[in-house]
């Protein structure tokens, strides 16, 4: 095997070499091949994608000795050798990161009106120009203005929005789209056979995927891999080298994830902290596998890869809504990772996160599926609520209790304002098979419709994917309903606000200056 970078030694020489940028090729292709040329290209696009690749080809193109100005230049002329080594004494390349000053710039446009030395046209190939200053860019408009007839200028960059209007208006301007994941695994499998190098298919299209359409980037992974593998590239090596996490253990979170199981999850963390984890690479792929899943649910097919499991688990345990928000809980997650006093951390919120949204277990409500539920009036509500995700033990693992989450229950249902009303005003007694049976005060009758009852029983079967009926009894009792607890908060709120109010040093002066008095129906409070 050759000692050459593979990025370099597999750099195209020719537009059929070129893999991923068909449209762009294509133009400059009939371009050469019309004698229609411009003055200035611009080339822009991501790195690794070919841009200064492409300006030596077309470079070749424009000078080539054999074929003349074509699409196909001979590449053993003098000047097309001399362009791919480098050492042709008409093609300038500046890097504008390193040349950003107005001297740099003058001095690079000194000789432009004079003729070429060897080939057919000077070749100004300024590569991130939008590095340039403006004073750069001004000294460099004049000449885009009225170029020389022997000059050609090629500009590439990474981001074409600093560059400004009046250069940009002067340009040929293509765009080179990120090269897809298939087109590198096949670039990279064709080059890995040509040079010896055994690997297995995993590996190659993790490297695919983490190049992230950057088929340098792609090469220069695998040549790092090839030398910690001994010329030979495998999954393991790219995990061990990239502190990646293996397939499994993100099997592994997602199992965790569907099945609740926050203890272990957290567990789970802990291990692969200790193994390096790149935790916003697991977070990434997290996302990933959600997408895949909205996917799966929607088109009912799957891409065969390692997560499909994983991807079938969710569909099954979560609805689509439920899988659109644990993405957004992912996404918002990865945004807020960079605030998070490290990745840790901040990865384990967003799977606290996710918990929030698992789905509630209809069978495994309550312990005592026909025992109606003791209520204690006299007992203080308060406590209860301190217990707001109160777990009972039962063979399916820890579930939750619909009567002490039936607040969360009404907020995630898609009812009405009646609806709602009705929800906030029963009281949650005992389930019988697929019937739920709620409480209701006397006084309130008036609040159970046919209508609003209706909407309530399908918003509840939608809620829990099944046929959910509902029986509502009228009770002398002193029940415990969401609007109770939430009047008694507010007048709770209030009294608070009127004793700060009547303690306060400044008020009680006021009062005893003025004997003035404090209207207690006046106080608001802010929800």
């Amino acid at each position: 095997m050759s000692n050459t970078v593979l990025a370099t030694k597999w750099r195209p020489k020719l537009f059929s070499d070129l893999i991923g940028q068909d449209p762009v090729v294509t133009a400059l292709i009939n371009s050469l091949d019309n004698q229609r040329l411009h003055h200035t290209y611009l080339f822009t696009g991501t790195r690794g994608v070919g841009k200064t690749t492409l300006a030596r080809i077309l470079a070749k193109c424009l000078n080539c000795e054999t074929n003349g100005v074509s699409s196909k230049p001979c590449g053993k002329c003098a000047s097309c050798l001399a362009i791919d080594s480098g050492q042709f004494v008409d093609l300038y390349e500046v890097d504008a990161a390193s040349k950003t000053k107005v001297e740099d710039t003058r001095d690079l446009l000194e000789n432009v009106q004079y003729l070429p030395t060897q080939g057919r046209y000077k070749i100004y190939l300024i590569d991130e120009v939008h590095m340039l200053s403006t004073h750069s860019f001004n000294a460099l408009l004049k000449t885009l203005e009225e170029p020389p007839e022997h000059v050609k200028f090629i500009l590439a960059t990474t981001d074409p929005q600093k560059i400004p209007s009046t250069i940009l208006s002067r340009c040929l301007h293509f765009n080179l789209n990120r090269i897809s994941q298939d087109i590198i695994q096949n670039q990279i499998k064709k080059i890995l056979h040509n040079e010896a190098i055994d690997f297995d298919d995993l590996a190659i299209k993790n490297i695919s995927k983490i190049a992230d359409g950057s088929m340098r980037d792609a090469l220069s992974i695998a040549e790092q891999c090839i030398s910690h593998g001994d010329n030979k590239i495998t999954y393991e090596n790219i995990c061990k080298i990239l502190c990646l996490m293996p397939s499994e253990k993100i099997n592994e979170i997602v199992e965790k994830i569907v099945s609740n199981k926050t203890d272990l999850l957290m567990k789970l963390i802990d291990q692969m902290y200790y193994q390096s984890a790149d935790f916003k690479y697991v977070l990434q792929e997290l996302i990933s596998i959600f997408h895949q899943t909205a996917l799966y649910k929607a088109t009912h097919s799957l891409s065969n890869n390692m997560y499909d499991k994983s991807i079938k688990e969710l569909a099954e345990k979560f609805n689509e809504e439920e899988i659109q928000i644990l993405y957004q809980v992912g996404v918002a997650s990865l945004k807020d990772l960079e605030y998070a006093p490290d990745y840790k951390s901040g990865f384990e919120m967003a799977l606290i996160r996710m918990l929030m949204f698992a789905p509630f277990n209809l069978e495994s409500l309550n312990k005592v599926n026909n025992e109606p539920l003791k209520q204690d009036t006299n007992k203080d509500q308060s406590i209860s609520e301190k217990k707001s995700i109160k777990k009972s033990k039962i063979e399916d693992g820890e579930i939750l209790s619909i009567e002490n989450n039936w607040a969360i229950i009404i907020k995630r249902l898609e009812i009405d304002s009646i609806s709602k009303n009705l929800a906030n005003n029963i009281s949650f007694n005992f389930k019988e098979g697929n019937c739920l049976n709620f409480l209701i005060n006397k006084d309130l009758e008036g609040v159970v419709t046919k209508k609003s009852k209706d909407k309530l029983k399908e918003a509840l079967s939608n809620y829990f994917k099944k046929n959910i009926d509902i029986n509502i009894s009228i009770s002398n009792k002193n029940l415990s309903t969401i609007h109770k607890k939430n009047e008694k908060d507010y007048n709770d709120k209030i009294t608070s606000a009127n004793k700060k109010i009547d303690d306060d040093d400044f008020i009680k002066t006021i009062k005893e200056k003025f004997n003035a008095k404090s209207i207690e129906s006046s106080v608001q409070i802010d929800d």
